[in-house]
């Protein structure tokens, strides 16, 4: 069946309106944000900002064969807070962007007051841009094990 002839046209300026109908961003302001929200996320201990940051769908895969939902981990994280004397921050961050989707890959080193260095995590953090802002929407981590350790 041939489709009629305003069919091509209508289609094209359909296309073309949805084109410009979401505002483009600026992949280094989305990398920016992204990195920004992993810094307050890293730092957080209250409900409120965690609660911004991850999404309603939000996952976190834990190794005791549990996945933690936004409430779940919200609740761990505002009941165990870390310690004063134990900091953290970022080594080795790379961000990509897939469109809305934005994929942060990590480690995190914590140290004491002295700064000598406790342990180092590995980490992938799924992001998501959706209305109007980026949320997370899953995490996991990994202990590293200094090289020649065994495992358990």
């Amino acid at each position: 069946m041939k489709s009629p002839i305003w069919f091509g046209p209508v289609v094209s300026l359909l296309l073309f309106g949805l084109a410009y109908a979401q505002p483009s961003r600026d992949p280094s302001k989305d990398r920016e944000a992204i990195i920004a929200l992993e810094q307050e996320w890293l730092h957080a201990a209250d409900a409120e900002t965690l609660g911004r940051i991850l999404a309603s769908d939000f996952v976190h895969v834990v190794p005791v064969d549990h996945f933690l939902t936004k409430q779940e981990n919200i609740d761990w994280m505002t009941e165990h807070p870390v310690p004063k004397d134990r900091h953290t921050k970022f080594d080795k961050l790379s961000v990509r962007l897939y469109g809305d989707v934005g994929i942060v890959n990590g480690s995190v080193i914590a140290s004491d007051d002295a700064g000598k260095e406790l342990d180092r995590t590995m980490f992938t953090d799924v992001f998501v841009y959706r209305g109007g802002r980026w949320q997370a929407v899953n995490a996991q981590e990994n202990q590293v094990r200094p090289p020649g350790e065994p495992k358990n």
